[in-house]
C-alpha cells in the first residue's frame, strides 16, 4: 500500500507538516453515498494542513457554488453577488501569521487589492459614507 502525499509538501511549515500528512490519509467512508456526483477522493488529497487545496476556492457542498478565477482585479467589476473570486497564491500562510516581513509582499498585495474592492463596492451602493466623528444624517 503505497503512501500519498502532498504536491507541496516541502513547502509546508515545520509546525503543520504532521497535520498535513493526516489530512491526506483521510478517505470518505466507502459505506456511505459520496457527497456529490463525481466526487474522487484524490481531489481532496492536496491541502496546507489547515483546509484542503479543493476547498479553498469555493464551495462544493451541498452543490458547486459558481466561482471566477481572478487573474486581473479588473477581470472581476463590478463584483456578482454570489460569486466567489479567487486567486491562487503559493505561499505559506503560516509565516504571514507568525512574521509579516518574512512572508514577502505577496500577502500584502492580494490583502490590498480585497480591501480595496471591498472600499470600492460599499462606496459604489451607499449613498453617503459616514466619517469618522460625523453623524449621518
Amino acid at each position: 500500500m503505497g503512501m500519498t502525499v502532498p504536491s507541496s509538501v516541502l513547502g509546508i511549515h515545520p509546525l503543520l507538516f504532521i497535520r498535513v500528512l493526516q489530512m491526506c490519509q483521510w478517505r470518505y467512508p466507502s459505506d456511505v453515498p459520496p457527497p456529490y456526483k463525481g466526487y474522487r477522493d484524490e481531489d481532496w488529497e492536496d491541502n496546507d494542513g489547515a483546509l484542503n487545496t479543493i476547498s479553498m476556492t469555493h464551495p462544493r457542498i451541498p452543490i458547486e457554488h459558481p466561482s471566477h478565477f481572478v487573474i486581473d482585479d479588473s477581470d472581476c467589476r463590478p463584483l456578482q453577488p454570489g460569486v466567489w473570486y479567487y486567486k491562487i497564491l503559493e505561499a505559506d500562510h503560516i509565516l504571514f501569521i507568525i512574521n509579516r516581513e518574512r512572508a514577502g509582499v505577496q500577502f500584502d498585495l492580494i490583502y490590498d487589492s480585497i480591501f480595496q474592492n471591498c472600499r470600492k463596492h460599499v462606496l459604489r451602493t451607499t449613498s453617503q459614507p459616514t466619517l469618522p466623528n460625523q453623524i449621518s444624517s
